[in-house]
């Protein structure tokens, strides 16, 4: 059966957000894969991250780069713990020997539960490998691939191959079949699920799909070469063409050539236009030229999509028509106006768990703001790839790796736009058998359907079964009852320790109810038929005993936060329970997002980050952080003691609640009695006061330690300063 766009479109949605499968997720150019993924990242309440094996590629996704989200090393990794390791080749045991990870990102590593890595073309078999060894020990799961993360593969094959050195061919020849992802070891047990999307949307020459078709599996025909090269004209050059064709070319010494003639060409007068580039934005990372020379004349490349104007789309050809000095003007052929070019912003992200409220967070720590233009008299195959042009010249004489070609060729809306500056043999037509065998084993609609079913029914086990799993809680919980052991000498952390013992008594009766609960929840799967109206009604029940305990649980932290704000020497002691008040919110939220889940596809719907979360929702999680961590306003250490002085608490009462020395809080209450708003003879005596005043005056000294020498034992040092405030206060 023929696989239709809204079919696999909605059956890749499904398989994403309904199993714990791997999916690779394919199409040929033009077939929608990128609006797929910012669609998917946008709707989808799996904790996300989006990567790809370049810092362009992780630009161009939104994303990050594999390396820096997994800390990989660079150079070959070998899946064999025995193998000779130098300094150019890793083994599992020297990458994991070097491997340090702080808290917060084995934390981020162990809350994600997708990973998607687009241009998957340019993805080795060994870097998979690593990354799998990498993401086993991160999330202390050494028996799942990948550490039980589900991953998403995006990407054309025939596009931009692995970069293998002749000198790492050596080592991994005797590990991989091929250099493609697919041959990673990580996966022979646990395959993608092969998907592709199959409406183009770039071409809409019937004649021209069907010929790029046939260039995918090596089924070019005599005839469709003789007809490609009907637009092969000889020395062929912009002159004798309209300004709007871009020479497309295999190298970037030759495509840079050209430009830079072209532009020297032109007598206009130059003008530079640097980057504004700002916080950690490498250059290998940069998505244009940091410093643009661009003359009035100058035939350019827009190298982003508009928006929602729409005025022009990532390789769009137009000529300057205007330069001012914060104004870039281009004409485009068949367009009315010209289009005035603003800066674009490119951000460098990094991912982070949010401590809060453990979701994935997007952190910019970098920009790049550029012209979003590049000169387009020529370009290379390897930078075009993602890119549309309406009319071509294809310069691929010295074309080097197997489906350049084909990458040259569908980058053009139709044919009626090519032409080739030298004909096309069939040597440089084939592409990689390896690919074609690879492809022609993708399953069927039929078996994709039936597949997905048994994938469905043992994810709703595994999602219910980790949604109601309060291990996390509980290990979190136990570290936090452990550290009072660890604590050395005197601290005002062992005050709070019978509380915790208490909370911790309580989490540990709700862990050991939700294990009953879920072995509830395996024995369900297991029988036949339709599983979902009794889950549904058994995981309801558990939802409605569990959430509201947890709730009290939540408060009560909450509660013992707010009673630390009046404290001094507890903010380490403070932090411990932001955490642990979070992580009790993320298990009120994975109970939630289990029901949503089980609910939503009992109607047949799928579960979006929309309906999950309300904004409302979001807003009153706000606002109980802001409360949560909101401090007391910084005022004098006297001012508290006052105040809790004038609610009718004792020095002695006082002291035990702000955690300080008795003799402390009797030196903050001197300063009122100084200002008269406080009586003297709260704290001491009449009696007292007038000997303490007339041994002072004798000895003509107002000297603490003078004065108590005269008294002796009876009198403290609180209350002679008590007597020196109240002389301060008469003025005397």
């Amino acid at each position: 059966m023929e696989l239709k766009t809204n079919n696999i479109t909605d059956l890749a949605n499904r398989y994403i957000n309904n199993t714990n499968r791997h999916i690779f997720l394919t199409g040929k150019a033009g077939t929608g894969k990128t609006t797929f993924l910012r669609q998917l990242v946008s709707s989808t309440v799996k904790k996300t991250a989006v990567a790809a094996p370049t810092g362009i590629a992780a630009i161009n996704a939104g994303g990050v780069t594999l390396h820096s989200l997994l800390q990989l090393p660079f150079g070959v990794f070998v899946p064999d713990q025995n193998y000779n390791s130098s300094d150019f080749v890793n083994t599992p045991r020297t990458v994991l020997s070097g491997f340090r990870l702080n808290k917060s990102k084995r934390k981020l590593l162990q809350e994600l539960e997708l990973l998607i890595i687009d241009e998957v073309s340019m993805l080795r078999a060994d870097l998979l490998d690593c990354i799998d060894t990498v993401l086993r020990h991160a999330r202390r799961k050494k028996n799942l691939p990948f550490g039980g993360l589900q991953i998403l593969f995006i990407g054309d094959l025939l596009q931009l191959p692995p970069v293998v050195k002749d000198q790492e061919l050596v080592h991994l020849n005797r590990y991989y079949d091929t250099s493609y992802f697919f041959s990673a070891h990580a996966l022979t047990n646990y395959p993608p699920v092969y998907l592709e999307l199959d409406k183009i949307y770039r071409q809409e020459d019937n004649r021209f799909v069907d010929l790029l078709n046939r260039f995918r599996n090596n089924q070019v025909t005599t005839e469709d070469v003789q007809y490609l090269n009907s637009n092969h004209f000889e020395n062929i050059d912009h002159e004798n063409l309209s300004d709007d064709h871009v020479r497309i070319t295999t190298h970037n010494q030759k495509a840079d050539t050209i430009n830079a003639n072209a532009l020297n060409k032109l007598t206009t007068k130059p003008k530079t236009f640097k980057a504004d580039i700002v916080g950690d934005f490498p250059e290998s990372m940069y998505p244009v030229n940091p410093e643009l020379e661009l003359k009035i004349g100058a035939q350019v490349m827009f190298t982003k999509n508009d928006g929602e104007e729409r005025r022009y789309f990532n390789g769009k050809i137009g000529t300057v028509t205007d330069i001012t000095e914060d104004l870039i003007e281009v004409t485009c052929p068949d367009d009315d106006l010209p289009i005035s070019v603003s800066q674009y912003d490119w951000h460098n992200i990094r991912y982070t768990l949010n401590k809060e409220t453990n979701e994935v967070d997007e952190k910019i720590i970098g920009s790049f703001k550029q012209y979003p233009l590049k000169l387009a008299w020529a370009i290379t195959v390897h930078k075009s790839q993602g890119l549309t042009f309406d009319k071509a010249i294809l310069d691929l004489s010295d074309a080097f790796a197997p489906g350049q070609v084909y990458v040259a060729l569908s980058r053009l809306r139709s044919l009626d736009g090519l032409v080739l500056s030298s004909p096309i043999s069939n040597q440089m037509i084939s592409n990689d058998t390896v690919l074609t065998s690879y492809s022609s084993n993708k399953p069927n609609l039929e078996q994709l359907e039936e597949q997905i079913k048994r994938d469905f029914k043992d994810f709703l086990r595994l999602h219910t079964s980790d949604s109601f799993d309060f291990s996390s809680l509980m290990y979190l919980m136990k570290e936090h009852l452990k550290s009072f052991e660890k604590i050395e000498g005197e601290s005002k952390k062992l005050a709070y320790r019978q509380w915790t013992s208490e909370l911790f008594d309580e989490i540990q009766k709700l862990g050991n109810t939700s294990d009953t609960f879920i072995r509830q929840v395996r024995q369900i799967a297991a029988t036949e038929g339709d599983i979902i109206p009794t889950l549904l009604e058994r995981v309801r029940k558990a939802k409605e005993y569990f959430e509201p305990l947890l709730h009290d649980i939540q408060k009560k932290i909450g509660q013992q936060i707010d009673s630390l704000k009046v404290k001094t020497g507890v903010k380490t002691y403070t932090n411990e329970l932001i955490e642990l008040e979070a992580t009790v919110y993320s298990q009120i939220r994975n109970l939630n997002k289990a029901y949503q889940f089980i609910k939503e596809t009992s109607n047949g719907n799928l579960l979006t980050r929309e309906k999950l979360t309300s904004g409302k929702q979001l807003e009153e999680r706000k606002e109980a952080l802001k409360k949560i961590k909101e401090k007391v306003k910084k005022k004098p250490t006297h001012e508290i003691s006052y105040e809790l002085y004038k609610e009718g608490l004792s020095l002695e009462e006082i002291a035990d609640k702000r955690g300080l020395v008795q003799n402390t809080i009797a030196g903050h209450m001197c300063y009122y009695v100084a200002s008269g708003e406080v009586n003297v003879e709260d704290f001491v005596d009449k009696e007292k006061i007038s000997n303490i005043l007339t041994v002072a005056e004798t000895i003509k000294s107002l000297k603490l330690t003078e004065i108590k020498e005269k008294l002796g034992e009876e009198y403290s040092f609180g209350d002679i300063k008590f007597a020196l405030a109240f002389k301060e206060s008469q003025g005397i």
